[in-house]
């Protein structure tokens, strides 16, 4: 998976707290990738803070 994926099923996540929504999207990818939640999250909090620190106009501009 992705990390554009990732961000991605982020974004499609309920509304809710950024730690629900997280929650939430690492569950669908430790169903789809075979890996722990835990791990999941892990990974995709890595993600979303790398994706943070990209310029304006990256990938959280549309963010919910």
């Amino acid at each position: 998976m992705t990390k554009d994926e990732m961000v991605e099923w982020f974004k499609s996540a309920p509304n809710g707290s950024r730690h629900q929504r997280m929650l939430w999207a690492a569950r669908k990818i430790a169903r789809l990738t075979k890996i722990t939640e835990g791990g999941a999250y892990q990974m995709l909090l890595g993600v979303l803070i790398e994706a943070e620190r990209l310029p304006h106009g990256s990938i959280f501009n549309d963010c919910g």
